[in-house]
């Protein structure tokens, strides 16, 4: 019986390694350059997210528009190209300027 439960935690945190791995090699991490607002755009989970002013933004923020970082590999989903239009690059982030609703 001991053996068996020694089996099974051994199971356990083997699996929670694993899966500790994948989950952060899988992750972006966003330059330290760029202040991130807001995950999850241009759809819920998704890739990019909202920037808010830096050194490297500044002269890229618009009134009118919301500002993402996606990272470079993101602009393959076509949901993320239709979101708005490149604007520029910053340490492998492409900024998109995302034109804002009006309010209704």
């Amino acid at each position: 019986m001991r053996a068996l439960i020694l089996a099974g935690a051994a199971t356990a945190l083997l699996g929670a390694c694993a899966s500790t791995t994948d989950m952060t090699s899988d992750e972006f991490v966003f330059p330290e350059g760029l202040k991130i607002m807001e995950g999850g755009y241009p759809y819920v989970g998704g890739p990019c997210r909202l920037l808010g002013e830096t050194f490297a933004t500044s002269e890229l923020l618009d009134d009118s528009a919301d500002l993402l970082g996606c990272p470079r590999n993101a602009m393959q989903d076509p949901r993320v190209r239709a979101a708005g239009r490149v604007v520029g690059e910053y340490e492998g982030v492409v900024l998109v300027s995302v034109p804002k609703r009006p309010a209704q």
